[in-house]
């Protein structure tokens, strides 16, 4: 392996079990113009891996390589992997390091989100208000001292996206724009999966870096999310909340023609809504024209866009924030194709009563991945749970993949993989009794099990149900719905201190903690994942399962159990991060050995057991 040390500027010293063929198979990848789907479990260096490949190709052949993934943590090793290419190595290359644009703003733009923040920052260098940009661009050129700041921080090598940011603020320079001009001569861009697969984004950084889809070789981090970002990206929602606060703000700056039409939107929409009383699920599928003919009756549909976006941009120059923008971009969205969406009104109980949902969701990411894979020169999308691997390839499009699956790097001998069939959160046995059951398994797992365990269910009410039940001395940590970074990071800094005592979380499987979470060492030794984690089986659920039934004939296993398999091993994936890491995964649920979702488990290690409290008191006996 020596040669592929020379040539791919791996960094370093050793190349572990398994890594070997993945770098080959990467560098085989890109040499014939393929797209690599390779399902690549935690410890294999799939990161190092492929910014050596793709970076040595790329200097030798005049392209950019594109590391995207949605982890702010994922950020920083690969940084930290190009600076040690760079010290190792001692070549010259450039990279960047990008963020969202609101992220990296000094405005004060608190509470402001999506685009409303991309409409205030253009209102405000329109105006030539920004002194941040106004210390960068002069006329849309760079300025002298911007020019200066460019040039030292490429001196500087790799940055993380901090170091940039926080650089020019001492020298009050917009962050984003300096690290725009950083990027157009960068060989790598690290960065957020918008800004490739976003077409505004997309269109605006490459018209500004003057690159081609063509000269771009791609590695897509946590492949297994790209899917769902994509159709959440390019999915809208009109709430009569919303509506509501639009109508507060028209009032509020006198915007009185607009009121009239607010209201009559508020009718049309409370109209559709109109559920029966028996209805259990208050939602249902609703038509494109059953929005725009009714409204058309009022108002020319374009025009009413045009109004509320004419006064969402005056508002903003006031507030900053516009409910009128949110409205006029949703009526734009919902004039858009059938094909691959589906369109639901829903009712929900909110804080202050019914809320009515309508939305226009998008069900199919090819939409926006066919052509970029097509269009790409190559590319990686990794991860250590993309099962199975010929899913994702339609799903996203992909005309010349090329599917790979790779064994653990680890010690078998150091994880114990248990199914316990011995109880169910499916629906119909759902009750105190169930409750009561499960909590006594997860209360003898929790006192055999030393130090720290992570509990995962499908629901925080099913969670609920089930662990004030659960009977241990050890500290339970409940994992709430909205957690700001700050409340997470508190939170788990408080279960790690934990370890010794032995403390119990108890998270949903999904959410906050059961995926890019790392415990490594002793600060997680057990992790159980009560229930399957499937899909609420509501309408758009529903929906989604007859779309993929349509395209591919698979229609539950991509809509419903892989997805719900996938976040099963997420979750499971918090406790071995390390060849040295020791400890136990079990799965609690009698569903997980019927066929269609036991075929989804690596089996190596894999038991299935009823009687388990020896098995589990030898194993960390041993350990």
């Amino acid at each position: 392996m020596d040669s592929y040390e020379e040539i791919e500027l791996f960094p370093h010293d050793k190349i572990r079990p398994k890594q070997d063929e993945l770098i080959k198979d990467i560098k085989e990848t890109i040499e014939n113009e393929k797209i690599l789907l390779s399902h690549a479990p935690t410890g294999l260096g799939k990161t190092a891996s492929a910014l050596s490949v793709a970076l040595s190709f790329a200097l030798n052949k005049n392209k950019k390589v594109f590391f995207l993934t949605n982890r702010h943590t994922q950020h920083k090793i690969a940084i930290d992997t190009l600076k040690l290419i760079k010290e190792k190595k001692k070549i010259n290359f450039s990279s960047v390091d990008l963020i969202g644009k609101k992220w990296m703003c000094n405005q004060d733009i608190a509470n402001l989100f999506g685009n409303d923040f991309n409409e205030f920052c253009k209102a405000v260098v329109e105006k030539g208000e920004c002194e941040f940009y106004n210390n960068v661009k002069n006329k849309k050129q760079l300025t002298v001292e911007a020019k200066r700041i460019i040039k030292e921080l490429k001196l500087k090598g790799p940055l993380h996206n901090e170091e940039i940011v926080n650089f020019s603020k001492e020298e009050k320079m917009c962050s984003y724009e300096i690290s725009l001009s950083l990027a157009k001569s960068s060989d790598v861009i690290i960065g957020d999966y918008y800004y490739l697969f976003s077409p505004f984004v997309q269109n605006t950084l490459f018209t500004k870096l003057d690159i081609e889809m063509e000269d771009v070789i791609l590695i897509v981090d946590e492949g297994h999310n790209l899917p769902n970002r994509i159709t959440d990206m390019l999915s809208v929602n009109l709430t009569s909340n919303i509506i509501k606060n639009a109508l507060i703000e028209a009032k509020k700056f006198k915007y009185n023609g607009l009121i009239i039409w607010l209201q009559e939107l508020m009718r049309i929409l409370t109209g559709i809504s109109n559920f029966s009383s028996n209805e259990y699920n208050k939602e249902k599928l609703v038509a494109k024209e059953e929005l725009t003919s009714k409204l058309s009756e009022v108002v020319d549909y374009d025009e009413f866009i045009n109004e509320l976006e004419i006064a969402s941009d005056e508002v903003r120059k006031k507030q900053r924030k516009s409910y009128l923008g949110s409205i006029s971009n949703f009526l734009a969205s919902w004039k858009g194709e059938d094909k691959g969406y589906s369109r639901i009104i829903t009712e929900k109980n909110g804080r202050q009563g019914p809320v009515i949902i309508l939305s226009y969701t998008c069900l199919d990411p090819r939409i926006i991945t066919k052509d970029i894979f097509k269009r790409i020169h190559s590319g990686i999308i990794m991860s250590g749970t993309l099962k199975p691997t010929f899913m994702y390839k339609d799903l996203l499009g992909i005309e010349r993949g090329v599917e790979k699956e790779y064994g653990s790097p680890f010690p078998i001998e150091n994880k114990l993989s248990l199914i316990i069939p011995e109880t169910s959160t499916k629906y119909n046995l759902r009750g105190e009794v169930m409750y009561k059951k499960i909590a006594s398994k997860c209360s003898e797992i929790s006192s055999i099990i030393p130090g720290n365990i992570a509990f995962f269910f499908p629901s925080y009410q099913l969670r609920d149900n089930i662990a004030n039940y659960i009977q241990s001395n050890k500290k339970k940590f409940w994992e709430k719905g909205e957690m700001s970074k700050e409340e997470k990071e508190n939170f788990l800094a408080e279960f790690r201190a934990e370890k010794d005592k032995g403390g119990i979380l108890l998270g949903v499987a999904g959410a906050n903690f059961a995926e890019g979470v790392d415990l490594p060492g002793d600060l997680l030794n057990g992790v159980v994942i009560v229930g399957l984690p499937l899909a609420h089986p509501n309408l758009k659920t529903k929906e989604t399962i007859k779309y993929y039934e349509e395209k591919f004939g698979k229609g539950w296993d991509y809509g419903y159990i892989y997805p719900a398999m996938n976040k099963t091993f997420q979750s499971a994936g918090r406790c071995i991060r390390s060849e040295t890491d020791k400890g136990a995964i079990i799965y609690l649920d009698e569903r997980f050995v019927w066929q269609n979702y036991f075929c989804c488990f690596p089996k190596e290690g894999l038991c299935v057991i009823k009687e388990f409290d020896t098995l589990l008191k030898n194993f960390f006996r041993s350990c």
